[in-house]
């Protein structure tokens, strides 16, 4: 008995020891995974663009065809067979130069009558100025005779008739005669036409009649040939939007491409802004032409060009890449920031208020958008609540003192919001205070332009500047998609600009889910 409960408590305490033992190979294989599959800082979290200094060129893009500057469509004005077509496809033709003959029998027996009517005609001339003749010899003897008492005055009444009427008949004759010849004229015309000549000097680019086709020419002349005048240089047909179409001038340059030859591009001219629309699918859309250069005859009519017509050049200007303005950091307590202060602005800074209602809309809406905006989290919207309570009826107090005064409206309605961000901005974080300076700077600023009338926007860059990024005011112009001009900042080329990455918020690493970032860009300034 005491061997057997011997045994028995070796075996439990073997078989706890194999358990235990399982219990830490799971425990270590769990830490392990856990260890590997955490988060891993990146090396170098964020990706930068360098300040540079170059041109910025805006442009309107839109597509279009190729044609040649002078197209003709050669016919026919008479019918008949083609019994010779000496033009083919893609010949260089001079004018004058045959491309058709039209079988010339039937128009030249017609030509051969008509020469037949003409010496008929001249005939009958001769005949009637004989009888003219021997006429005008009895009117002069019976009037002698008359005269001497011979015979009596009726006698020269019938003769005098005798005699106008064979003039008549010579008049009538010579006539006859004239219009013969016109016939012949234009029966000769018609034997011309017969051979189908070249009007202009150019190139074939359609061709369609063959030898022992018939041609029947009616009311309307059928083509035979298309030729293109001069392929030395082509027209581009381009089909500019009626939102784009404002911009375009005469006289810019135009640059395109073909599918054809997608690594060339082609420039050129705009000649022509037509003002007679083309809806297609209730899209306006206006024909531009520009004309363009074509020494290697590459581009042919009919061709999709793919243009883009050059609005504005700055040259040599301080620009970024326009990703920049688009970045911001992730906010605190792990929400994703929207990036710069929106599109939308500040309300009732882009132009005077539209009377009462517009301004109670304007001080309705201002809560939302400022939270929006700047991010706020629960006790800033709090603090926001009570600094804008009597925001509304402020901003009604200085659209009536300024009633009539469009400048003066916005300068009372950018003081008093001004106001409002002064108490505001202690309680922001860094990332919120550039987007609120970036506002600030925008009521500022209100009503300037910018070069050329351009309307400038208030933006906010970040630098890397002791391992954290620092939100820097500037104020962008022109763009052309990928980089935009900075007209007023601390930058200079050179420096770095974050343009994405950075360490991902704390909720999106515990797996819960930040919202979108929003595009920044900063506030757009009517300048």
């Amino acid at each position: 008995m005491s061997l057997n409960k011997t045994s028995r408590r070796r075996s439990f305490r073997l078989s706890r020891n194999i358990w235990i033992g399982l219990g830490l190979v799971v425990l270590a294989i769990a830490a392990l995974a856990a260890w590997q599959m955490r988060p891993k800082p990146e090396k170098d979290p964020y990706r930068f663009a360098t300040v540079e200094q170059g041109d910025i060129t805006r442009s309107v893009s839109a597509s279009g065809t190729l044609q040649a500057l002078n197209t003709v469509d050669i016919g026919s004005q008479i019918s008949g067979q083609v019994i010779r077509v000496l033009a083919d496809f893609n010949d260089q033709v001079r004018a004058g130069q045959t491309l058709a003959v039209i079988d010339p029998q039937t128009f030249q027996s017609r030509v051969a009558q008509g020469q037949a009517d003409i010496a008929a005609g001249e005939a009958s001339v001769r005949q009637a100025q004989a009888t003219l003749a021997n006429a005008q010899a009895d009117y002069d003897r019976k009037k002698t005779l008359v005269d001497q008492g011979w015979y009596s005055p009726s006698t020269l009444d019938q003769a005098t008739a005798a005699l106008r009427t064979a003039q008549a008949n010579v008049a009538a004759a010579q006539a006859r005669v004239n219009q013969s010849r016109a016939a012949l004229r234009s029966q000769q015309a018609d034997l011309g036409r017969t051979t189908i000549v070249s009007p202009i000097d150019g190139v074939v680019i359609d061709r369609k009649v063959e030898p022992g086709a018939t041609v029947a020419a009616s009311l309307q002349a059928p083509v035979l040939f298309t030729i293109a005048q001069d392929l030395s240089r082509v027209e581009v047909k381009i089909s500019v939007d009626e939102a784009d179409v404002g911009q375009v001038r005469e006289g810019q340059q135009v640059r395109f491409t073909v599918d054809a030859f997608p690594d060339d591009t082609f420039e050129g001219v705009v000649t022509q802004v037509r003002m007679q629309p083309t809806t297609e699918q209730n899209v306006v859309a206006y024909t531009v032409i520009a004309e363009a250069a074509n020494p290697q005859r590459k581009l042919l009519p009919g061709m999709t060009a793919n243009a883009d017509i050059l609005i504005d050049t700055r040259r040599n200007v301080m620009k970024v890449a326009s990703a920049a303005l688009r970045w911001s950091p992730p906010s605190e307590g792990g929400r994703t920031s929207r990036g710069g202060v929106g599109m939308m602005g500040a309300p009732g800074l882009g132009g005077p208020p539209g009377g009462g209602q517009q301004t109670n809309r304007q001080g309705g809406m201002m809560g939302s958008r400022i939270v929006e905006q700047l991010d706020l989290d629960a006790r800033q919207k709090a603090a926001w609540e009570t600094i804008s309570s009597g925001l509304r009826e402020k901003m009604q107090a200085a659209r009536a003192s300024a009633a009539g005064n469009p400048q003066a409206m916005r300068d009372a309605i950018s003081k008093t919001l001004g106001e409002a961000f002064a108490k505001l901005e202690p309680m922001l974080r860094v990332d919120q205070k550039a987007k609120l300076a970036a506002l600030r700077a925008n009521m500022g600023q209100g009503g300037r332009e910018g070069r050329n009338g351009e309307s400038l926007r208030a933006g906010t860059l970040y630098v890397l500047r002791d391992g954290k990024p620092t939100p820097v005011v500037v104020r962008s112009g022109a763009t052309d998609g990928a980089s935009t001009e900075i007209v007023a900042s601390d930058l200079k080329p050179g420096d770095q600009v974050i343009v994405g990455g950075g360490p991902r918020p704390k909720a999106e690493l515990r797996g819960g889910a930040a919202g979108p970032a929003g595009p920044g860009g900063g506030v757009r300034v009517r300048m």
